[in-house]
């Protein structure tokens, strides 16, 4: 019995794990922190990890010493297709025990089924929700390719990676058949911030002098149809018909669903309570979660939710639908308010915390910390993917 647990299992210092994405800029959204957190508190316990990218070589999205990030991006390329990551895998894929790769629909699981031989994983973030069953030509294109290259690629996987049980059973109702890919749920987190708080949040209210002692909902995170920001918009003018104290911080990269939202901002007269920023980084993003009265994401399909973690994180409340993933930690902590995906309901849930007692919103604030401490805090959302790495 003691011969047969040395061959299942091996030692951390035994791992050296190679991660390959796309990106590691935060614009293109929430897994590029959460890789980044994840292999540093790999790293604490042992394993080795390196991250290869797509990004140009000397890009600058991580910026400490625990883990090694090699760009190997060309400007004749995009980040989704890059040939010299065939061959740079291809040279180095000896040095690693362990491959995760980032992300479906790219050239990425194409090498990995080449040259990996079924010795890798797969962790498909979202890209197989079922809401993209609304993107019809899109839809013909995806199982067009799952149906040639891309299923082969994952059933040739060790497994697919999965952020919750939601997750998971979602998959019995996408829009691609996934009979036969084996699938594994692995928690997922990041690191609590250690910053000085008073400098950084002085730093917000110069630049967002319109906010200064204001009560204010906050978006953070990219424009897209999928997150539900026209149910923030409408749900912000029934607020304002009641109370025109409340603002609104939409924070996320410049695009042009960005620019249809604040001509519908206009339509609905609420565009002077609302305030449109570029994607907030670092300090200014963290400032931004640490002022705001709650966080919102009625989204319409979200595996994880980064935004929604970082905000437990500080100990704010949040107020989301119930297609983001981690919904149930929500409620199973109290830690904020869920409703439908629709604009009567999530208009509810942000009337109904505006009216709750200071004493009321205090504790769910409370229990947003111990939410983020129980399920989302780096050094212990771990220990699945660990148990998994360990395993030959």
């Amino acid at each position: 019995m003691i011969l047969v647990n040395k061959i299942l299992t091996r030692k951390s210092h035994n791992i050296k794990l190679l991660r390959i994405i796309s990106t590691l800029d935060p614009r293109y959204g929430g897994p590029s922190r959460s890789i980044v957190d994840s292999s540093v508190s790999l790293v604490m316990k042992g394993i080795k990890v390196d991250i290869v990218t797509n990004d140009p070589p000397g890009s600058k999205f991580y910026r400490g010493n625990k883990i090694n990030v090699i760009n190997i991006g060309s400007k004749f390329f995009s980040k989704s297709f890059n040939p010299f990551l065939f061959f740079w895998v291809l040279k180095n894929k000896k040095k690693y025990s362990d491959y995760i790769i980032h992300g479906i629909w790219e050239f990425n699981t194409i090498i990995a089924k080449i040259l990996l031989k079924k010795k890798y994983y797969v962790f498909i973030h979202g890209q197989l929700d079922p809401y993209f069953k609304n993107e019809k030509f899109n839809n013909i294109k995806k199982n067009f390719y799952w149906f040639l290259i891309e299923k082969r690629n994952l059933l040739d996987a060790k497994s697919i990676l999965l952020t919750s049980e939601n997750e998971k059973k979602l998959l019995n109702n996408t829009y691609v058949n996934t009979k036969g890919i084996k699938r594994k749920v692995v928690n997922y987190g990041i690191q609590e911030p250690q910053l000085n708080f008073k400098k950084i949040t002085k730093k917000f209210d110069t630049k967002f002098k319109l906010l200064k002692n204001k009560k204010f909902f906050l978006f953070l995170g990219r424009f897209h149809k999928k997150k539900g920001c026209e149910i923030i918009l409408h749900s912000m003018k029934k607020i304002n018909e009641k109370n025109n104290k409340i603002y609104l911080l939409m924070a996320g990269p410049k695009n042009d669903y960005r620019s249809k939202l604040i001509i519908l901002s206009k339509k609905l007269k609420i565009n002077k309570n609302i305030i449109w920023t570029d994607f907030l980084q670092n300090d200014f993003k963290w400032a931004s979660i640490k002022r705001c009265y709650a966080m919102v994401l009625p989204s319409h399909g979200e595996n994880f939710g980064v935004s929604v973690v970082e905000s437990l994180a500080l100990g704010k409340t949040v107020l989301i639908s119930n297609k983001v993933n981690i919904f149930n930690y929500i409620k199973k902590t109290r830690s904020g308010l869920v409703s439908t995906n629709n604009v009567n309901n999530f208009s509810k849930i942000m009337i109904k915390f505006i009216d709750l007692d200071i004493d009321k919103k205090k504790e769910l604030n409370l229990n947003a910390k111990r939410c983020f401490k129980k399920y989302f805090d780096f050094n212990n959302s771990n220990e699945k993917l660990i148990s998994l790495l360990k395993k030959y």
